[in-house]
């Protein structure tokens, strides 16, 4: 027998058993599915979270306070520009940036609300805060020009919102009776990142605007990567003692956050998977039943294809083929599925966590998909293809 023929008999049997074989394909669909749009998702996540964080891997952030449970951050007070000086005196710290966050009150024709206003050099801007700053429309704020602001696209559209307006680049808003103009929007919004749901502005002016000199972010980089968690306590310990509170300082680096971020993504890879191989385990029960009933509905045309000729391999090729038809389309489905739920999954990534998060869709990964239901439907198959393979021709022609 051809492989044409074997494909052709394969495809007709099937279409004679339509439900079952529909079922037992959708089994395979959603548990390929349910592997494809977790790769997909974990991967993009992955990488969006490092060109966010993208060139502050060696920058520890260091706030006066801690993120209590159902309150987020609580500050315990402020540090000052002589806090950062002596940071600078531990040995592994390359430099400091101190910045100020306060709240301010932002008008525009005739409405009014707050926000936050974070305060520093703008020309350690890209030094400390990297990626997280890239720029989608016009540009950072500049040495000596006070009167400007860049902010994220989710705090625009949320001061657009609160005052009722349409502002945008070059835009002139008052933020403490003071005009300040917006020079630029970032291109990403992440969650955790201290930028993103401030007015980014040279602190001279928020000090002016505020009436404060209260240091409550401190950007410190490193020059030596594997002594950043050793050094991130040197800094909680030498500020405690400097300003004569235990437990006031908390410091983050950077690279604890991507850690953390790919802790996170690990422990729903591990559930998602177990829920897959679950699925998976079933669509391969199915192609068994599936294949077990149909050696016993055509036990006698067994029999006459062995009477006629027909060897052992041909009886188990043709089993196999209808098994790997069955997966193949359920693999085909539930890469596409897969591809569909990863896009609405990102919809809602986009808009509540990381803004614009580009898909990585891999043809590796969706080939992946197909191969593995191609040797799950293989694997279900085998053992019923081998059971018609091994019949008797004289028993298999007694069947009733």
């Amino acid at each position: 027998m051809t492989a044409k023929n074997r494909i052709k008999n394969a495809f007709k049997n099937l279409k004679e058993y339509k439900l079952r074989s529909f079922l037992t394909l959708m089994s395979i669909a959603v548990g390929i599915a349910t592997l494809i749009s977790l790769v997909i998702i974990s991967q993009s996540m992955e990488r969006a979270v490092g060109e966010r964080l993208g060139g502050t891997v060696d920058v520890i952030r260091v706030l006066p306070g801690h993120v209590v449970p159902g309150r987020d951050f609580v500050p315990y007070g402020s540090f000052t520009e002589e806090s950062a000086k002596e940071v600078e005196k531990i040995r592994g710290v390359e430099a400091t940036s101190t910045w100020m966050v306060e709240i301010a009150i932002a008008e525009y024709e005739g409405m009014s609300a707050p926000v936050e206003v974070m305060g520093g050099n703008p020309s350690e801007i890209e030094e400390f805060l990297g990626g997280s700053v890239e720029l989608k429309e016009g540009r950072l704020i500049q040495e000596g020009a006070n009167n400007e602001a860049i902010l994220s696209t989710s705090t625009l559209e949320h001061i657009n919102r609160w005052l009722n307006a349409d502002l945008k680049v070059n835009d002139v808003l008052k933020i403490n009776g003071v005009k300040i103009t917006i020079v630029g929007v970032m291109a990403y919004d992440l969650a955790g990142v201290e930028v993103s749901h401030r007015l980014l502005m040279n602190k001279d002016i928020v000090k002016e605007i505020t009436n404060s000199e209260d240091v409550m972010l401190m950007l410190v980089k490193v020059n030596n990567l594997n002594r950043v968690y050793e050094i991130k306590e040197e800094i909680e310990d030498t500020l405690d003692e400097v300003h004569g509170v235990s437990g006031l300082t908390t410091a983050v680096a950077a690279q604890s956050v991507v850690d953390q971020v790919g802790m996170v993504t690990l422990m729903i890879q591990a559930v998602v998977i177990s829920i897959a191989l679950i699925a998976l385990i079933v669509g391969c029960l199915g192609i068994i039943n599936v294949m077990l009933m149909s050696v016993l509905e055509r036990t006698r045309q067994i029999g006459i294809m062995k009477a006629i000729g027909a060897k052992n391999k041909d009886i188990l090729a043709l089993f196999l083929v209808e098994a790997s038809a069955i997966s193949l389309i359920g693999g085909i489905l539930g890469v596409l599925g897969g591809v569909a739920i990863s896009m609405i999954a990102n919809y809602v990534i986009s808009r509540f966590i990381i803004v614009n998060m580009s898909l990585i869709i891999a043809p590796e990964v969706l080939f992946g998909g197909i191969v593995i239901a191609v040797i799950t439907g293989i694997i279900g198959g085998l053992y019923p293809a081998r059971r018609a393979a091994k019949m008797r021709p004289v028993e298999a022609l007694r069947h009733e």
